[in-house]
């Protein structure tokens, strides 16, 4: 069984080396899919939506009206922390394909427990960047947590912490 939620927000970012617009800091209006994948429980749920919710929330909060900017992109870091704007730094470039992937990273390490509590099997996430185009990404608990571990997001305990690592100006 898979059961998803769909998450809304707006943000910005651009892809410096692009050659196509995208290197142009622009917003969009993101829509986040999270789904999972498990067995369904005797009173036939997988997991509460609830649960869902509480695991990626602070990500979809911390991403909310921010600029998402690679942490190599040094000449966007200085402009906005000189303007003291909120941004949310990404270890890698901020592409659906990359901001699905931490998406799926960060709800593994945040909802680990609760995940191993009810065998879910599967992560995904759907970045929708447009109405028109998305990047979708499934990966098993282990790999997401294994990528988690990767991004340094934390011992999967739990938590909104793994955020202040990469986060400024919010």
């Amino acid at each position: 069984m898979i059961v998803a939620k769909r998450f809304r927000w707006e943000g910005a970012h651009r892809l410096p080396w692009h050659q196509g617009g995208c290197q142009n800091l622009h917003g969009h209006s993101y829509e986040l899919w999270i789904e999972i994948e498990g067995e369904m429980d005797a009173h036939g749920m997988v997991l509460d939506f609830k649960d869902l919710k509480k695991a990626i929330k602070p990500l979809v909060d911390a991403w909310d009206h921010a600029t998402v900017v690679a942490e190599a992109d040094k000449a966007l870091l200085g402009a906005l922390t000189l303007l003291g704007t909120r941004l949310f730094v990404l270890p890698f470039d901020t592409t659906s394909e990359n901001m699905a992937l931490y998406a799926v990273a960060f709800f593994a390490a945040q909802a680990a427990p609760t995940l191993e509590a009810h065998a879910v099997s599967r992560i995904a996430a759907c970045l929708h960047e447009t109405e028109t185009c998305y990047a979708r990404l499934s990966l098993t608990v282990a790999e997401a947590l294994a990528h988690a571990a990767q991004l340094g997001l934390g011992d999967a305990a739990g938590g909104d912490g793994a955020l202040s690592s990469v986060q400024a100006n919010t």
